[in-house]
């Protein structure tokens, strides 16, 4: 006995019940069944009719695997895109019985069920995500992850899981059951990452083996990637369950090896490799012994140490100068790096800076910026070198010239990544030369010569906070924001009624520093500025100091970043600036494939309505 269903061109499709006789011993059990949906002469073929929806949710409870595989495959059919249906089923109690049903050694039967939950999952009703995790869905899933080894029901469960994390009141439960099986059961085994390799690439004439799996991973990847912006707690123990960093590290660089640096795989590795460095140099264990101090007085950098590895044209005199100067001494490891200390490695500079050379994804753009903003952040050792070997591997040009990207969230983390460089002196020399007008460019104001670029207020906070760090302790630099034309437009800022007042305040501070040099006050004044364009009143909050340096990373939603900030408060120049972590917003951390995939795209992966409900189930893909 089955399901079939006739698709006609609209409302007005039938379903109805098909003709496999049942065994002998059970034609009793049916007959109360048959007479139920038999109603004499109807819409489908013999006069059977369409079921209604209590009756197939009554089917999921049957005795007979076949009735209750086909009730769930049809629930299937009818959850895709209706999300009334989605909520009746919740409301019928049908929820727990699809869970149950995962449990069921019937291939077939937890093939339905599964498919009927990812469909379900799918959407902006919350409640039928907290519906799954309070009858148990996440560890009946994780239980169904371990058992099987079929391709296309992993690709399901994981990507149920992952439409299961954007809600969260479910992250934690998902790392607490699932992570382990997701790490073990999908991203170790298909990576292609080998325990023994090194975790970051793995050997070099190793097959891309993961390009099989990469619907499993991708989900895998997304799901994880919003667990990782819960809490410090989900770091942890995502950055400690064993392989895990080291085959996301081995997908990305195998990834970037065979110029495959847009898909989603690579999209979810990336923010979820950027929200695992989040913090890392506070976080993770012994991160006292890599802590270091500020400098009493952080000047200009020293003249010998001026150079232009930001321009390709420099002086003869200069090149050995400016060799010498770039040399960095990284003490060498006795052992090789593995899990979580992957994250810091500065070996780790290159995987950011191929992906910010290579990339168009604006996604992966904004993470590779994050992840360098969050490792560069503090005063630690490891922020140290790789703030060292990004200016050497030419991550300061990347960056600057991607502050001219069109997506306001990619001008953002450049932005931030920036702020962050400038600890160390001679970036910030270089970037007080080189980026200044750049970072102006991205100001409201200009003339028709320089248009004005509609950017949000969080990207204009972030530039003009970049600004004020850079121009700090160079007079250089303020002379080049004179020239772009940089203090038009922080006055245009402060004048402008519809500004913020975050927007107001940073640009008041940059105008400040600009005129506490003294040098430059006569060739202010002869430009037709008065001192008061430059004095402007703050009000700063009482909470607004922190030492030039104490910089922060970047990851986890505004609202996260506020949770953890109680009872450490975190030390910001001035509050009315972002701070210099780089975060993810509401949409980034509730990522499923509903909102992340462009239309073209999400036809690729929709419910397919074919002629017969008991189909293949590996032929019909959900959304994700």
């Amino acid at each position: 006995m089955y399901f079939t269903y006739c698709l006609g061109n609209g409302p007005g499709d039938m379903y109805f019940w098909g003709g496999a006789p049942l065994a002998q011993g059970e034609r009793g059990s049916m007959a109360s069944l048959d007479s139920t949906l038999r109603k004499g002469p109807g819409p489908g073929p013999s006069g059977w009719r369409q079921p209604e929806l209590p009756e197939v949710i009554a089917m999921l409870n049957y005795r007979l695997d076949p009735v209750r595989s086909n009730a769930a495959a049809f629930l299937q059919h009818l959850t895709y895109k209706n999300d009334k249906v989605k909520c009746d089923v919740r409301r019928l109690k049908g929820i727990p019985a699809l869970v149950c049903m995962l449990d069921n050694p019937n291939k077939e039967v937890h093939y339905a069920a599964c498919g009927a939950l990812k469909n379900i999952s799918y959407g902006k009703d919350q409640d039928n995500k907290i519906a799954i995790k309070n009858c148990d869905g996440v560890p009946a899933l994780v239980r169904l992850l371990r058992k099987t080894r079929d391709q296309d029901l992993t690709d399901t469960i994981t990507g149920t899981l992952w439409n299961l994390s954007s809600h969260d009141s479910v992250k934690m439960e998902i790392v607490d059951h699932a992570l382990h099986a997701l790490s073990d059961e999908v991203m170790v085994p298909h990576s292609g990452w080998e325990r023994g390799t090194n975790g970051a690439g793995g050997e070099e004439n190793c097959k891309p083996r993961h390009l099989e799996w990469e619907t499993s991973l991708t989900n895998t990847a997304g799901c994880l990637r919003n667990v990782s912006s819960e809490r410090s707690e989900a770091r942890r123990k995502l950055r400690e369950c064993t392989g895990l960093v080291d085959s996301l590290m081995y997908i990305v660089q195998s990834q970037i090896d065979f110029k495959e640096v847009d898909n989603k795989l690579i999209e979810n590795s990336v923010c979820l490799l950027r929200n695992l460095s989040y913090q890392v140099h506070r976080e993770i264990p012994g991160c006292e012994r890599y802590q270091e101090a500020a400098p009493l007085n952080q000047g200009p950098a020293p003249s010998s140490q001026k150079g232009g590895c930001f321009s390709s044209r420099k002086s003869k005199g200069r090149k050995d100068e400016d060799a010498a100067a770039d040399i960095i001494d990284i003490p060498k490891r006795t052992t090789p790096a593995k899990g979580y200390e992957l994250l810091y490695q500065p070996e780790v500079v290159r995987i950011y800076t191929s992906l910010l050379k290579e990339s168009k994804n604006p996604t992966v753009l904004e993470a590779s910026a994050g992840a360098v903003q969050n490792l560069c952040a503090g005063r630690w050792t490891y922020g140290r070198y790789i703030r060292a070997l990004l200016r050497q591997e030419k991550g300061l040009p990347m960056m600057t010239e991607l502050l001219a990207h069109g997506n306001d969230r990619v001008v953002r983390a450049m932005s931030g990544a920036l702020r962050n460089m400038a600890i160390d002196a001679r970036n910030r020399d270089l970037l007080g030369k080189h980026a200044v007008p750049h970072l102006v460019a991205n100001l409201p104001g200009g003339g028709q010569s320089q248009p004005v670029r509609a950017l949000s207020e969080e990207t204009v906070v972030s530039v003009l906070s970049t600004l004020h760090e850079v121009l700090g302790s160079s007079l250089e630099a303020a002379k080049t924001l004179r020239a772009s034309q940089g203090i038009e437009r922080l006055v245009l800022i402060n004048k402008d009624g519809n500004r913020s007042e975050r927007e107001v305040r940073g640009a008041g501070l940059v105008l400040q520093t600009v005129w506490g040099y003294k040098e430059l006050r006569r060739t202010l004044e002869k430009d037709g500025w008065k001192k008061t364009d430059f004095m402007v009143n703050l009000n700063p909050p009482s909470n607004n100091t922190r030492a030039n340096g104490g910089y922060e990373d970047s990851t986890l939603p505004l609202i996260d970043k506020g949770r953890e900030a109680k009872g450490k408060r975190m030390h910001v120049k001035c509050a009315a600036l972002q701070d210099a972590y780089s975060t993810l917003d509401q949409r980034g951390r509730r990522n499923t494939l509903d909102n992340t995939l462009e239309p073209a795209d999400k036809d690729a992966v929709q419910v397919k309505k074919t002629g017969h409900m008991n189909t293949h189930f590996s032929h019909t893909h959900n959304p994700a």
